[in-house]
């Protein structure tokens, strides 16, 4: 047993370790933060438990980060010294606490269904999936979302003074918040934009016309990549649609992606509002099943206009 290279095991949790195939590099299996490897020269340097710039919090976004993979995909990467330099250079936030108990309601929900008896304990990767920077803190949520009836527990704290819980339970209010949230029920002040990106004209319009046009109605508008670092991309698409209080299409581009996001949000009952450049409309349309929807036309000579309107059907998409 060692410490993990992620999480060095400070809440206690040691993780196993072994020469990964015939790279140069070890492999890790830690109950906190899951399968992992990483190269030996990251361990020694970047990994490495000396190295100041890599603090507490950055290494429970890479175990958080890490954790998420590992439910979508049995696949494993190699950590190298550039991803944890890129990690130190971007520093990127954990999930807000808002965030955090929402995640917590989700997974002890999820692990409940498998059998519906309640959770004997709650997991040592139960922080990492939340996105906590702390066992502790995560049983903070725990115990607060127990305060507002949305969980029950029994203490099962421990003679060394180690806060603990037991028979973790959703109570009824607890599964309608989870059935709620699966549904994308609970919105935000936030919508989200589906686009192609890498476009020289459309992404200096949506940073500089149609993000700033859409705060002055009260909402931030944000895209897939204000928010990739945090986590799987596929995971966060699914949270930061159903988490949106409307979501803006831009169809320009015929951009399949695009098409997929809006009817992910269809099929949540969000206020679907799809845009496209006003040339490419009048000459090609958009897909036929698309293009019998309103769709707000923008252009570059006409921004302002474009917002008038943008704003307006967000509006009335909202009943604001």
């Amino acid at each position: 047993m060692v410490d993990c290279a992620i999480c060095l095991s400070r809440d206690g949790y040691d993780s196993q370790a072994s020469r990964y195939e015939n790279r140069d590099a070890d492999l890790f299996d830690c109950p906190v933060c899951g399968r992992f490897a990483a190269s030996r020269n990251a361990l020694i340097e970047s990994l490495s438990p000396e190295n100041p710039r890599l603090s507490r919090l950055l290494r429970a976004v890479l175990s958080h980060r890490n954790r998420l993979k590992n439910s979508r995909t049995r696949n494993i990467d190699v950590i190298m010294t550039y991803d944890v330099e890129k990690l130190i250079e971007d520093s990127p936030s954990l999930p807000s606490p808002a965030q955090q108990a929402v995640n917590a309601i989700r997974f002890i929900g999820e692990q409940i269904q498998q059998n519906f008896q309640p959770l004997g304990s709650l997991p040592a990767s139960f922080q990492a999936f939340v996105g906590a920077p702390t066992r502790q803190y995560a049983l903070k949520l725990v115990r607060e979302l127990s305060d507002r009836g949305l969980l029950s527990f029994v203490d099962s704290s421990t003679l060394s003074n180690r806060y603990d819980v037991s028979q973790v339970d959703l109570t009824l209010g607890g599964w309608e918040r989870f059935e709620g949230e699966k549904r994308g029920e609970f919105a935000s002040n936030v919508g989200f934009i589906a686009l192609k990106f890498g476009d020289t004209v459309l992404d200096p319009f949506v940073t500089d016309i149609i993000k700033p046009g859409i705060a002055e109605i009260g909402y931030e508008l944000i895209d897939l990549r204000d928010v990739s670092r945090a986590g799987v991309i596929d995971n966060i698409l699914r949270a930061q649609i159903r988490d949106a209080a409307f979501v803006i299409v831009d169809l320009t581009h015929d951009n399949s992606g695009a098409y997929w996001e809006a009817g992910y949000a269809e099929g949540l009952g969000k206020p679907v509002i799809y845009i496209c450049e006003r040339q490419k409309f009048d000459e090609r349309k958009t897909h036929f099943d698309t293009n019998h929807c309103t769709t707000v036309l923008w252009s570059l000579d006409d921004g302002r206009g474009f917002i008038k309107e943008l704003n307006a059907t967000v509006r009335r998409s909202l009943a604001i």
